[in-house]
This record gives C-alpha cells, structure tokens and sequence, in this order.
C-alpha cells in the first residue's frame, strides 16, 4: 500500500470525494476531516479540486491516472474496508477530531445552548443532555447520545486505534 507523507503545518487534511463515494465523505466527516462531497461533480472537477490542495478520492482508474500524486484510487468495496485502507494511508489517527463536523454539508460543528435548539430536538434528549452543536449552514443539531457510543467504536476500529485510547 502506498503511504502519503502528509505535509503538515496550518493546513489540514482535506478531501473530495468522487460521486460513488458518499459513504467516505461522511466517514471522514465523522472522524472530523473536511470530505467535500457532491453527488454530480464531473472528473474535471474533482481534478481541479486536487489540484488546488485537496486529496481527491476516486474508484476511476482513468480519472487517477490524471493526477496520479494527488487523486488516490480506491478499490470499489466496502466502504469500512476503504476508509480503514485510507486512515492508515494518511496516518488519520494523529489528526483526527472526532465528532467535530456536519455530516451533511461539512461545515465545522459549533456549540450552542440547549434552550436555543429546543424545538429541533426530542423531549427526553432536552432533559437528561446538556452538549448540543449545530452546523452555522443546514441548521442541523447534533449530540452525543446513545448513539454515540457505537459511532465512537467505528471510529477507533477505522483509525486502528485500540479501545483504551
């Protein structure tokens, strides 16, 4: 497998995802990466957006080819097995912030007070949890909730990590 040494400093990782793709953008959104993703972005587009920093992601052969150091070819499988190849790929275990973006539209997570997001969320949540965030575009709120547990497991298995990190 090939590793990519990654250039750190005061960027980040960043991400484009081709269009079969979709499960990689919101995995790498959970672990906290910007993973732009948009069910119609042609290959010249994903390649202009290698081009200008981002990692592109493809299962095309011929669209890799292009830019071979910048667009990384994904065999079409499991999404759990390409993004467990990908975390070790780019050693996304130093760099992860789990938790910390939209799954939807990719903007980063802020908090925001219970008694403002009241409505958007269920009755038995607003009593017993304090931690809410909401993304500034789609409005969307999340929390950790019982869920999270689960989410918090895939997120240690995909990084390679072991349980009591």
């Amino acid at each position: 497998m090939k590793r990519f040494r990654i250039q750190w400093g005061s960027k980040e990782l960043r991400f484009a995802c081709d269009v079969h793709l979709a499960k990689i953008a919101k995995y790498l959104r959970l672990m906290g990466f910007d993973a732009w993703y948009r069910n119609d972005i042609t290959d010249d587009e994903l390649v202009g957006m290698a081009r200008f920093g981002r990692i592109a992601l493809t299962c095309d052969r011929r669209l890799q080819e292009r830019l071979p150091q910048s667009v990384v070819l994904l065999s079409c499988e499991d999404a759990q097995k390409q993004i467990r190849r990908i975390a070790k790929m780019f050693d996304l275990a130093r760099y992860a912030h789990p938790m910390k973006r939209s799954l939807c539209c990719n903007r980063p997570l802020l908090p925001v007070s219970k008694v403002k997001v009241r409505k958007k969320i269920p009755k038995e949540t607003y009593r017993w949890l304090d931690g809410f965030w909401i993304c500034p575009k789609c409005k969307k709120v999340y929390w950790q909730g019982t869920h999270a547990k689960r989410m918090r497991e895939n997120i240690v298995e995909w990084l390679g990590l072991s349980e009591n990190v």
